[in-house]
């Protein structure tokens, strides 16, 4: 199944629109005229169906002599541009079986005509185009319930769906191939990093300990060092005390020494 383009989009939309509405008749004019714009008819001007071979553009006058030559050049081949689309857009749905188009109507224009209103025939129309547009310019439109859910799907067809949700379904294993490899990255990073870490922490709580232990044992030789020179003191304070204690028993010596020799001598003066 083909592309559709947007205009082509808003004609089967409307056809669709026109064939659930009640007591409307879904035919080429009134999808036509219920455009505006892409699609719509020009107001200046309407298409004339008298035969396969006779469908040509008429033209007001007022708009003609306003206008001029060039500008009419411009309008037929607006016109052209959205019959050939709209009668090759049917003739698609209806080889596809997508919409059908039954019955002859007697309808022997499309567009709107204006009351006495004078109009110019203008032939500019394509030979081969003329059939197409009295053709289903006169038959009435049925959208087949294929085309329905074709619009539904936004012009998807089955298969395009079935690969777009392949697409979809690809970018969701892709995503979780994705994240699978992210974790398994991360785990990778973990397993190779945390021995690091923990060898650092072990190393850093090694040097805390040595560092400890090192104050310690400064502080032991500190306390050793104060102790000896507390013995050292001690030592010197006893040769003090022995010195003294000499020097006094040798004082107390001689004072005795000196009292004995005057006792004697008092006694030899006596007698």
């Amino acid at each position: 199944m083909r592309d559709f383009s947007d205009l082509e989009k808003k004609l089967v939309r409307r056809m669709i629109e026109l064939d659930d509405k009640v007591g409307s008749l879904n035919v080429l004019a009134n999808i036509l005229d219920s455009f505006y714009g892409d699609s719509h008819l020009p107001d200046h001007c309407y298409i004339e169906l008298k035969s396969e071979i006779d469908v040509s553009i008429q033209v007001r006058d007022d708009a003609l002599a306003e206008n001029g030559l060039d500008w009419i050049k411009e309008v037929d081949k607006d016109i052209s541009k959205k019959l050939l689309t709209a009668v090759a857009l049917f003739q698609y749905l209806e080889e596809e079986k997508l919409a059908y188009f039954l019955g002859e109507l007697d309808l022997s224009s499309l567009g709107e005509v204006w009351a006495d209103t004078h109009y110019t025939r203008c032939e500019f129309l394509d030979a081969d185009l003329k059939p197409l547009i009295f053709r289903y310019s006169r038959k009435k439109i049925f959208v087949s319930e294929t085309l329905r859910t074709l619009e539904k799907n936004d012009f998807k067809t089955d298969e395009e769906l079935r690969h777009q949700e392949e697409v979809s379904s690809m970018k969701r294993q892709l995503n979780l191939t994705r994240a699978a490899l992210g974790f398994t990255l991360i785990g990778l990073l973990v397993s190779i990093l945390v021995p690091i870490f923990v060898t650092s922490s072990v190393e850093i709580k090694n040097d805390g300990v040595s560092q400890v232990l090192g104050a310690i044992e400064a502080e032991l030789e500190r306390m050793g060092d104060i102790e000896e020179s507390s013995n050292e003191r001690l030592d010197d304070l006893e040769s003090v005390v022995l010195s003294l204690q000499e020097s006094i028993a040798g004082e107390d010596a001689s004072i005795s020494k000196t009292h004995d020799e005057e006792m004697q001598s008092t006694a030899g003066g006596g007698g």
